[in-house]
C-alpha cells in the first residue's frame, strides 16, 4: 500500500531577547490555528502537531512537508525552525496574522504562505505540492461562509500538558468595529461574520464525547458583535452541561439579557478590552465603543449576574500622561476588579496605528513584539518617554497582584468572586514577583 505522506504542523514557540526558544514544561491553555489546519487536511495525508512550547521538533522525522502558524511573538522562531527544514531539503509552509501581514519577510525562510484564513486554500496547496507545482502565495478570493467546518483534531495533543484544560472553538470571525492599534480588522478585511449554531453545538458534543473535556473557550475576537446570534448560541448552549470562557466588548453589558443568558448557558470567565480609563486616549485608537462613564455601572451587571471578568489595559496611547497608571490601579480598586491585565500597546504591522507612528517617524523598536515576556515600548509616546510606560506597566502589574491588593479586592470584605479570583490572582503575585507575565510565560 502506498505510503501517505507525512505533514508537520508546528506552532513555534516564542524567543528570548537572546533568541532562544522559551520552553515550558506545562502550557496555560491550548491552541485553535494547527488542531484546525490538522482538520482541514484530506484523510490521504498523515498529520502530525507539535506544540513546541511543550515538546522538541524532531527535525529527521521523515517529514514530506512542514506547515506553521505564525504569530508575531513566535515569528522569528518560525524562521529558525524553516530554515533547518528547508536545509534538510523539506518544504515549509507558513500562515497565520504574521505571514499575512509580512508575507514577503515570511517568504524568506518559507516556500509558500497563506494569507489570510486557510479553510479555502489548504487542499488545493496540498494538491499543488503534490504536483510539483507549489506557489510562494495561496490567498482565497472569498471568505469561508464558516459552515459545515471541520473538527479541530485536538486529540493529536498531548492534553495532559496543558493546565487549563479549555478546548478553543470558534463562533466567529472578525470583528464590527476598527479599532487602529488591532489586527484582526486587517486580515478579515474588515468582515464579521458567524457560524451556524447547530454547528457550533455539534461541535461541541463531539468533542466531548472525544476527548472526555467539557470546557471550552470561545477564542472569538467579538463573540458578542452580534447579539441576535449571541442570545442564539447562548441558548442552544445552556442544555449542553459545559463551563466556556469568551471575549467581548463592555458595551455588550447594556444588554441584561444576553448576560443572564450568558449565565444560564456556563460562562465562567469574560475578558474585555476596555483598553483604557481616559476618553481621550480611546479616542486616538478609534474605540468608538468604549465610554468610560459608564464603565462602573456596566462592570456591576457583570457581578449582578456572577459572571467573573478580567480586564485589558493599553499605555503610551497618544494622550495618556504620566498620572494614567495611578488612575488606572486607583479604577481598578474602586470598583475590585477580580482580574486586569496591563501592556504597552504594540501595533502591528498593516495595522492604522503602526502606519501612523511609521509615518511620524515614531518607532524606535521595530521588533519589540517578537519576543517573550517583556513590555518594551517599542514607539516614543507623546506625553511620556518610553522608559515611563514600561515602568508603569510593571508597577500596575506589582501593585495590582500585591498581597496587598489581592486580600483588598478580592477577600477584605469576601467578594463574589473570592475562590476563583484568588486562584488566578495568585498565578499572577508569582509572576509579578519575578517580572514575568504568566500569560506570555506559559
Amino acid at each position: 500500500m502506498k505510503r501517505k505522506p507525512r505533514i508537520l504542523l508546528i506552532q513555534p514557540t516564542t524567543v528570548h531577547l537572546d533568541g532562544s526558544p522559551h520552553k515550558t514544561k506545562w502550557r496555560l491553555i491550548v491552541g485553535l490555528m494547527i488542531p484546525l489546519v490538522a482538520g482541514l487536511t484530506p484523510d490521504d495525508f498523515d498529520v502530525t502537531l507539535c506544540d513546541e512550547r511543550l515538546q522538541d521538533v524532531d527535525f529527521d522525522g521523515g517529514w514530506d512537508l512542514v506547515g506553521m502558524t505564525t504569530t508575531i511573538g513566535a515569528a522569528l522562531r518560525a524562521y529558525q525552525l524553516a530554515d533547518e527544514f528547508r536545509k534538510r531539503g523539506i518544504p515549509v509552509v507558513m500562515g497565520g496574522f504574521h505571514a499575512t501581514l509580512q508575507p514577503e519577510a515570511a517568504l524568506q525562510h518559507a516556500d509558500a504562505v497563506v494569507q489570510g484564513e486557510a479553510d479555502l486554500v489548504w487542499e488545493p496547496l496540498l494538491r499543488d505540492w503534490q504536483d510539483g507545482k507549489l506557489k510562494q502565495i495561496y490567498h482565497s478570493d472569498t471568505l469561508h461562509d464558516l459552515k459545515k467546518l471541520p473538527r479541530p483534531r485536538h486529540e493529536l495533543l498531548n492534553l495532559n500538558r496543558y493546565l487549563f484544560k479549555a478546548l478553543p472553538i470558534q463562533a466567529s470571525r472578525g470583528c464590527p468595529y476598527r479599532c487602529a492599534f488591532c489586527e484582526i480588522p486587517v486580515f478579515y478585511h474588515g468582515s464579521y461574520r458567524t457560524r451556524p449554531v447547530e454547528d457550533i453545538v455539534d461541535e461541541i458534543r463531539q468533542q466531548v464525547e472525544i476527548t472526555g473535556i467539557r470546557r471550552f473557550q470561545f477564542i472569538d475576537d467579538q463573540i458578542t458583535g452580534k447579539h441576535k446570534f449571541a442570545r442564539e448560541l447562548f441558548r442552544a448552549l445552556a442544555p449542553l452541561n459545559i463551563r466556556f470562557s469568551c471575549l467581548w466588548t463592555v458595551n455588550s453589558n447594556h444588554d441584561e439579557e444576553l448576560l443572564e443568558l450568558a449565565a444560564k448557558a456556563g460562562v465562567f470567565h469574560v475578558n474585555i478590552g476596555v483598553e483604557s480609563i481616559s476618553q481621550d486616549s480611546l479616542l486616538t485608537i478609534h474605540k468608538i465603543q468604549n465610554h468610560v462613564k459608564e464603565y462602573k455601572k456596566l462592570l456591576a451587571r457583570l457581578e449582578k449576574y456572577g459572571i467573573y471578568y478580567s480586564l485589558n489595559f493599553l499605555f503610551g496611547l497618544d494622550a495618556d500622561r504620566p498620572q494614567i497608571f495611578d488612575e488606572t490601579l486607583r479604577f481598578l480598586h474602586e470598583i475590585r476588579a477580580p482580574e486586569a491585565f496591563f501592556n504597552t500597546v504594540t501595533p502591528r504591522k498593516g495595522t492604522p496605528m503602526r502606519k501612523q507612528l511609521e509615518d511620524e517617524d515614531r518607532v524606535i523598536i521595530p521588533d519589540a513584539d517578537m519576543f517573550t515576556n517583556n513590555f518594551r515600548c517599542m514607539f516614543v509616546p507623546k506625553q511620556m518617554s518610553p522608559q515611563e510606560v514600561e515602568e508603569g506597566v510593571w508597577r500596575c502589574t506589582r501593585e495590582f497582584y500585591s498581597l496587598k491588593s489581592i486580600l483588598k479586592r478580592l477577600v477584605f470584605p469576601p467578594h463574589k468572586f473570592i475562590w476563583q479570583g484568588l486562584t488566578e490572582n495568585m498565578l499572577f503575585y508569582w509572576g509579578a514577583k519575578r517580572q514575568i507575565d504568566p500569560v506570555d510565560y506559559y
